[in-house]
């Protein structure tokens, strides 16, 4: 074997560092995201079919990116190593990379904007749809971006890509704003007005602890996609750093099924309440709001969306006061809220 060059090692070393770390970080990711897809199906056992399936299909991309990145991270930095003429072309687990955390990101994003056409009761349109031609816009780039990189078979053609790399960012990270924001608003600021509005309101007033504990998990994801996606472009757009733009590129995929388990297991186990079809009774922070005779096929968290439909009609206050509450005086539409 040649010795190599100073500058070779360095080269070298710039380019599989990255890498290698990256790898890490993506194994580590996905341990955490079996871990949750674990609680998930512990928890939630006769969970509606298609939410199955969105896990299931989300899960899946985790997986097969990480097992795309490992093999990435063997070829160049085992059965390839100071092999300089192998590092200086494109990798097919690269684009496979971009395709699969773009995917997983676009699902769920349009997830949470249906959940937040859901919790506005069926009223607010636009905005999920203004979330969706964002998260949309994203994934079009970058299946652009995948095309080029597959068809393009040398390193030095990453430069093709970048000026439009920066619309891709731009898109998502309008997306995870305007879901955190919706978010907030109709799990506390929505309440908030409507109580001020009918002079109810008093200063004590705290969400419920779901509502706040929905937000404050829905931000931190956010921000965690946020902070992540912001690495890798501000990375991938200096040329001194070689590859060390993936280390947070490869968690991303992982990052958005967090995001999507997190939110699914902020739930009632329907192992514990029955929310999935049979019979529950439950009893909600700071009062007895029951759940009673409860039949329908929708989607779990029945209990969060009776919550969302009392406080909407004024009746925050007397929560405390009133009889039970049946859940089948409830809306068939607004039950189905998967919150």
């Amino acid at each position: 074997m040649s010795v190599l060059s100073a500058s070779e090692q360095t080269q070298i070393n710039i380019s599989l560092g990255g890498i290698v770390v990256s790898n890490y970080l993506s194994y580590l990711a996905m341990g955490i995201v079996l871990s949750a897809t674990w609680t998930y199906f512990s928890k939630f056992p006769n969970d509606t079919w298609w939410l199955k399936v969105l896990v299931i299909l989300c899960v899946s991309m985790c997986i097969s990116d990480t097992i795309g990145t490992g093999m990435w991270t063997y070829d160049w930095a085992v059965a390839n190593y100071a092999n300089l003429s192998a590092l200086s072309f494109i990798h097919w687990a690269i684009p496979a990379e971009a395709f699969l955390f773009g995917t997983c990101g676009l699902i769920v994003q349009l997830f949470y904007a249906w959940r937040i056409w859901m919790m506005s009761l069926r009223k607010n349109w636009i905005l999920p749809i203004v979330i969706g031609c964002f998260s949309i816009l994203g994934w079009c780039i970058l299946c652009w971006a995948v095309h080029i990189l597959g068809t393009h078979k040398h390193m030095s053609d990453f430069t093709l890509i970048i000026p439009v790399i920066y619309i891709w960012f731009g898109g998502s990270v309008a997306a995870d704003v305007l879901i955190t924001g919706s978010m907030i608003y109709y799990l506390d600021l929505c309440f908030r007005i409507k109580l001020h509005k009918t002079q109810q309101i008093d200063a004590s007033y705290h969400a419920p602890r779901r509502f706040r504990q929905l937000m404050v998990r829905t931000v931190e994801c956010n921000l965690l996609s946020l902070f992540a996606q912001t690495i890798a472009i501000g990375l991938f757009s200096s040329h001194s750093v070689g590859f060390y733009f993936v280390i947070t590129d490869m968690t991303l995929a992982k990052v958005y099924t967090f995001s999507l388990l997190v939110s699914l297991n902020c739930r009632h186990s329907s192992n514990s309440h029955g929310t999935s079809g049979g019979e529950s009774s439950s009893s909600k922070e700071g009062g007895g709001v029951e759940l009673t005779a409860l039949h329908t096929s929708s989607i779990p968290s029945t209990q969060l969306s009776a919550d969302i439909q009392r406080e909407t009609t004024g009746d925050w206050p007397q929560r405390t006061k009133g009889p039970a509450f049946n859940a089948d005086e409830l809306d068939a539409d607004v039950v189905s809220s998967p919150v």
